[in-house]
């Protein structure tokens, strides 16, 4: 007879390998980021608000570059598609600029991911420079006209969770990112004022190319269209 704790480690695993019934969901919502952890654990924190069987909300960090972000969500909802049995409803990428620009290749393979993105019929939801402009955001205004590098986001960003006397030591690593800095955006950020500071930087920007548009993000547009599908089947 199996012991008592090897029965709880079988039933566990067994809960894990447990197939989806997708059949009870009402919108499959796909998101693929470039971040393998940051970014992928702030849209997870948006599965509390999702009425039970209605949005089958699925994020994926790649830790590849913006066109292997795209590739990487080509795979992932074929993927999807074939487990589901149907179509996905939305597929984004997420992804940066960072260094695109550096070389002629990296300046090649970012335009080729929105070229892509656009033939594959998915959204996009870059940032330039970095994802965590769109962290800031949910704390300060940035001035649209002057460029802000990465390093000086994360500095910025850094002092305003710093602000908080709770958090007055923390230190925000953005080579070993830790989950906790996403607990403490939700729980001192302000999400509305965020999405209103990433709308105007998003109407200053709108005539150049995302490259050189700097500073600049479109996270709020993915955060809305989500929030709006939450808001739909919370109502029906």
């Amino acid at each position: 007879m199996a012991k008592k704790g090897k029965l709880k480690k079988f039933a566990k695993e067994e809960a894990k390998e447990r197939p989806i019934r997708f059949k009870r969901y009402k919108y499959l919502f796909l998101i693929v980021c470039e971040d393998q952890k940051t970014e992928p654990y702030y849209f997870r924190k948006f599965k509390s608000q999702i009425p039970e069987e209605t949005i089958f909300l699925k994020t994926i960090g790649t830790g590849r570059d913006p066109k292997g972000v795209v590739d990487e969500a080509i795979k992932e909802r074929d993927i999807l598609t074939m487990k589901a049995r149907r179509e996905v409803d939305e597929v984004w990428v997420v992804f940066d600029k960072d260094d695109a620009d550096e070389n002629d290749t990296k300046i090649k393979r970012f335009n080729d991911a929105f070229l892509t993105a656009v033939k594959q019929g998915m959204e996009i939801a870059y940032s330039n420079e970095s994802f965590e402009l769109w962290l800031l955001l949910h704390f300060r205004n940035v001035d649209k006209n002057i460029p802000l590098p990465r390093n000086e986001i994360y500095k910025l960003l850094q002092e305003q969770l710093q602000k908080a006397p709770k958090y007055k030591d923390y230190i925000y690593d953005h080579k070993n990112p830790d989950p906790k800095t996403i607990e403490i955006i939700f729980e001192i950020g302000n999400l509305n004022s965020a999405i209103k500071r990433a709308e105007m930087l998003m109407e200053h920007h709108k005539n150049r190319k995302p490259i050189e548009a700097n500073p600049n993000t479109r996270v709020h547009v993915l955060v809305k269209e989500l929030l709006g599908w939450i808001k739909y089947y919370s109502n029906c």
